[in-house]
């Protein structure tokens, strides 16, 4: 990639930001081994890749500006739609995560909220994390996306190919994507492959 990719940030108080690369963050959130919403799972690699002018989109924390709710409180509200039959808050609420959302600002603009799959095609590539004990499930609609848009797949995982599902090695072969054991094998590759340049912290030596 030869030019900056400019990014408009879909939150309130929209932010113009301009990264060297973007990746969506992609992973479970509603069944993770941390039990957290996958929050946990996604900080390192999300400042690691900051200090590297790479725009890690993380839906931990964007999940405010599609439901108006952080990621634990709506997969609550969630599941209590699915328990309680609410079929139109469900409706509601799912094509706001995948498909976003068009609004209009206080001045008459209209604007796109970005939704998963808006996160998905925006990316240069993917970076997927899967720990032992999760289950993804929305991840693997992103991956699929991702494949659709020759968007590379790139898989963080200790587990062995002969363990993961066939059509996720599949998929991430066909985009030309790459598997990492750990999320340093991964940035050092990374750092590598895209010839990035880790800035360093204010408080490191």
């Amino acid at each position: 990639m030869e030019e900056n990719k400019e990014v408009v940030q879909s939150e309130p108080g929209e932010i113009e930001l301009h990264y060297d690369y973007v990746t969506y963050l992609v992973g479970a959130m509603t069944q993770t081994a941390e039990k957290d919403g996958g929050i946990s799972k996604r900080e390192f690699l999300n400042k690691e890749l900051e200090l590297r002018n790479v725009l890690a989109l993380n839906p931990a924390t964007l999940e405010t500006a599609k439901t108006g709710m952080g990621a634990k409180e709506a997969m609550e509200k969630v599941a209590g739609w699915i328990a309680g039959g609410k079929r139109d808050k469900l409706r509601e609420a799912g094509r706001k995560i995948w498909k976003g959302e068009n609004r209009v600002d206080e001045k008459g603009n209209l604007i796109h909220i970005a939704g998963d799959f808006d996160y998905t095609k925006q990316s240069d590539f993917i970076t997927f994390i899967l720990d032992v004990g999760d289950q993804p499930c929305g991840s693997y609609s992103e991956v699929g996306v991702a494949l659709d848009h020759d968007i590379p797949i790139y898989l963080i995982t200790p587990i062995p190919k002969t363990q993961l599902k066939q059509s996720l090695v599949l998929e991430v072969e066909a985009s030309y994507g790459e598997f990492f054991e750990n999320e340093r094998q991964y940035l050092t590759w990374l750092d590598e492959k895209y010839n990035l340049k880790r800035k360093e912290e204010k408080n490191e030596k």
